[in-house]
């Protein structure tokens, strides 16, 4: 015996079912996560999009946190760079006063006294902290004091005084990127923050006839100057103003000695790295061992100095009663350090805005980001509680449906 009725509408009604049962597990998983997407394959491509999504808005957040510590390591150091403005605007005054030659000995100790005070809280403030714990004006030695403070006796003051203030950070320049492509540096370097007027260096030797005879290499406030032998000294002249640093090389015309000034006011920085040539041109000591800045040769000429170098200039000349020295170089130079500590306030402020602007950008791109990845990975829970609705009401309607359909008879179990 043989069948002749087809079982084909009953698999087909049952594959319709099936499939309904299986979007209705989908929207219900969706309404219970909030997620438009349960695994990546049911939208490969929406799936590709999110997750690029989501690396971009991790990089983006850490590019504004970048920027946040930044910003706060440079808030508090503007506000110790302003103090120093302050001390240093005191300082002034007291020259000036004191220069006038109308005030008697004893008072222009009392002033002394009021700028030894003055030095004091200038020295807390170059070493300051940040509230990581960490200098702020230490260059990339944050774990160091940037500044080495000696204190002894001097004649006029009946309490230890400072008697020698040197730079003790190092010249390392730390970056850190705050958006594609984009670093800034984070630290200061306090030779450079708090430093008075333009250094010079004046060589020991004549070096007109001077010739590299084997090769050479230095470092010039961070930047590498190499020296090839054959070389002579227009050469060297010529190699160190090319290299990138804020020091200009010149050859005395009178000495014959190779000449070196700041283009803005710092402390110089050459270590040699390779060769004897900076010894040979009488730049450097020979000791072995000796680091910037206590590396100048012995009979090297070396001016300009820190803010600490005018202000403990003021103290000793008030002490000595010496009005003249005090309306002379002094005045000058603490208009000098003034104006590099304005100009080096003004470069903080111009990196601060630069931060800001790049923050607030930022800010609109995570945003934007945001609301991509929320278009795609997001469930609209209106529309599927809609679409819900509509998949259990056709699937009602196809169970009652297929049960009139589909009734089972004795035929049915014939063969």
């Amino acid at each position: 015996m043989q069948r002749i009725s087809t079982n084909m509408p009953m698999l087909d009604s049952r594959f319709r079912m099936s499939e309904r049962d299986f979007r209705m597990n989908q929207v219900q998983r969706g309404i219970a996560s909030s997620r438009a997407l349960g695994s990546l394959r049911d939208a490969p491509v929406d799936a590709a999009h999110i997750i690029r999504l989501d690396s971009s808005g991790k990089r983006v957040d850490q590019y504004l946190d970048n920027i946040n510590y930044v910003r706060g390591r440079w808030s508090q150091a503007e506000g110790y760079m302003n103090e120093a403005v302050t001390i240093v605007q005191r300082l002034r005054e007291l020259s000036i006063q004191g220069a006038t030659g109308t005030y008697t000995k004893e008072n222009l100790g009392f002033m002394a006294i009021e700028v030894d005070s003055l030095m004091s809280e200038l020295s807390m403030v170059v070493n300051a902290k940040g509230g990581d714990g960490q200098y702020l004006f230490a260059g990339d030695d944050t774990s160091t004091p940037p500044f080495l403070i000696e204190n002894g006796r001097i004649p006029g003051m009946s309490r230890s005084a400072i008697t020698n203030v040197s730079y003790a950070g190092d010249l390392g320049r730390s970056r850190m990127e705050i958006t594609d492509g984009q670093t800034i540096e984070t630290n200061l370097r306090g030779n450079e923050v708090f430093w008075g007027d333009q250094q010079q260096i004046f060589g020991a030797n004549d070096t007109e006839g001077f010739t590299v005879t084997e090769a050479n290499r230095f470092i010039l406030d961070g930047k590498e100057v190499n020296l090839e032998p054959g070389d002579n000294i227009h050469n060297v002249v010529r190699k160190i103003n090319d290299a990138g640093a804020a020091v200009k090389a010149s050859l005395d015309p009178v000495t014959g000695s190779l000449n070196l000034e700041t283009t803005v006011p710092h402390q110089i920085w050459m270590e040699p790295a390779e060769g004897t040539a900076l010894v040979d041109m009488g730049l450097l000591t020979d000791t072995g061992g000796t680091k910037p800045p206590a590396n100048w040769h012995a009979d090297a000429v070396v001016t300009g100095g820190s803010l600490f170098d005018q202000g403990l200039a003021l103290r000793d000349a008030l002490l000595e009663g010496n009005h003249e020295r005090v309306g002379g170089v002094i005045v000058g130079g603490l208009d000098k350090g003034l104006d590099s500590l304005l100009r080096n306030l003004a470069d903080l402020g111009a990196k601060t805005e630069r931060l800001d602007i790049t923050s607030s950008r930022l800010g609109e791109e995570k945003g934007a980001i945001a609301d991509w990845k929320s278009s795609l990975a997001d469930l609209d829970l209106t529309e599927a509680i809609t679409e819900m609705s509509m998949l259990e009401y056709t699937q009602k309607a196809a169970y009652q449906v297929a049960g009139k359909i589909l009734q089972p008879t004795l035929m049915d179990f014939l063969r």
